[in-house]
């Protein structure tokens, strides 16, 4: 394990005292694991959706190149959207 010292502003020494203090946590440095590993975890997902979305538009230029398209209804689309934005909200 290494020791690195860092520079953390009022509100994040608060939050990871109060993490510690609450008993959510152990050490400042379990906190500070955790929220790396999060933080990894994420970009690792951002890292993949973008290349699924990369992978995605290459299809559809293949495919318009081929001249396979496809009706698209807007107001539609926006209906299905916005229905399972309202049922995602329930």
């Amino acid at each position: 394990m290494t020791t690195v010292a860092i520079t953390l502003n009022e509100d994040h020494e608060k939050f990871i005292r109060d993490a510690v203090d609450g008993g959510s946590f152990t050490t400042k440095s379990e906190v500070v694991a955790t929220a790396l590993d999060i933080l990894k975890t994420r970009e690792e997902l951002r890292k993949a959706r973008r290349a699924e979305l990369k992978r995605e538009i290459e299809k559809g230029i293949t495919e318009l190149d081929a001249g396979k398209t496809a009706e698209f209804d807007l107001e539609s689309f926006l209906a299905d959207m916005n229905a399972k934005r309202t049922s995602l909200q329930s």
